[in-house]
């Protein structure tokens, strides 16, 4: 029985690293950089830095939806986006 215990627990510290490292992969769109942003698959520069151009001129972004007024952003590269990023309070 003590076998199976030490598998649970062995378990369960992988299953909290790989909940660690998901999390450290998230980007904070407001202190991203434009090259973390273009890091991320199917994001290219140029979008990437209007992202980062819309923060310096409009503000902080409050949510994820706040992706839509940034120009030149279509609805499949805010999709491929939010699995990557997440805005952060303060």
């Amino acid at each position: 029985m003590k076998k199976s215990t030490g598998i649970a627990r062995a378990g369960l510290g992988l299953l909290v690293l790989a909940s660690f490292s998901v999390q450290a992969s998230v980007l904070d769109l407001n202190q991203a950089s434009a090259d973390d942003l273009a890091g991320v698959s199917g994001v290219g520069p140029v979008q990437a830095e209007r992202i980062v151009l819309h923060r310096l001129t409009v503000g902080a972004f409050a949510s994820l939806d706040d992706l839509k007024s940034v120009w030149g952003l279509d609805p499949q590269i805010i999709h491929r986006l939010r699995p990557h990023v997440a805005v952060h309070p303060d």
